[in-house]
C-alpha cells in the first residue's frame, strides 16, 4: 500500500503548506447507488449470456457471437470489473487539502481544484465521509461531456468510463478533519 502523505507531500508547489491528507477506505466498494447497478449488472449479464448460447447453438453467422461478445464483456465489468478498477482507486490515490488547492494525486498523474471554491457537497454515510465539487466542464470520460446523468455513476467504478469521473475525495473515515481543513483553506 502507498503513502498518501509521501504522494501529496511530492505535488507540493512552492510555499505550499499540506493542511490534510489521507484516502479513501479501500473497505467500502458499495454505494447507495449500487442498489440499483448491481441487480441490473445482473439482469444485463443473464440476458446476454442467454441471448449469445442462442445465437453459438443456433448456429448464427460468426459475426453474432462476436458482436454479442462485447456485450458479454461490458456486463461482466459492471458486474465485477467495476469493483477491481474501485478498490484500486482507492489504493493508489492519494487525496490533499492544502493552503491553496484539493488534489487527488496517484504519483503520476494528479488532478486538482481551487480550494476556495464553495461549490461542494459533503456526504456523510455509515461513519464515512464523500465530499463532491460542482464540475460544470467534465474530462476523462468516453463520452467526455458533464451532465445531471452522470452524477448517477460518480463513485461506482463506472465514472470515467460511462460519464466523466467528477473531482471527489469519496469514502473517508478522517472526515471531520478533512471538512476542517477544507474550511480553514477556504477562509484563507
Amino acid at each position: 500500500m502507498m503513502d498518501p502523505r509521501a504522494l501529496a507531500t511530492d505535488e507540493l508547489r512552492p510555499g505550499e503548506r499540506l493542511l490534510w491528507v489521507g484516502q479513501s477506505d479501500p473497505a467500502r466498494l458499495f454505494t447507495g447507488r449500487d442498489a440499483f447497478l448491481v441487480p441490473f449488472s445482473l439482469f444485463w449479464c443473464g440476458f446476454v449470456a442467454f441471448w449469445e448460447i442462442s445465437a453459438i447453438r443456433s448456429g448464427a453467422p460468426w459475426f453474432f457471437a462476436l458482436f454479442g461478445g462485447v456485450f458479454v464483456l461490458i456486463g461482466l465489468y459492471m458486474l465485477i470489473g467495476r469493483f477491481i478498477l474501485k478498490r484500486h482507486r482507492k489504493r493508489t490515490e492519494a487525496y490533499a487539502v492544502t493552503d491553496r488547492r484539493a488534489f487527488v494525486t496517484t504519483g503520476t498523474a494528479s488532478r486538482e481544484t481551487d480550494v476556495v471554491r464553495a461549490d461542494r457537497t459533503v456526504n456523510r454515510s455509515g461513519g464515512h465521509v464523500s465530499v463532491e465539487w460542482n464540475d460544470q466542464g467534465g474530462t476523462g470520460s468516453l463520452f467526455r461531456r458533464s451532465n445531471p446523468a452522470a452524477a448517477v455513476y460518480a463513485n461506482t467504478g463506472l465514472d470515467g468510463i460511462a460519464s466523466p469521473r467528477p473531482f471527489a475525495f469519496y469514502d473517508v473515515s478522517d472526515g471531520k478533519a478533512l471538512v476542517q481543513a477544507l474550511d480553514d483553506a477556504a477562509r484563507r
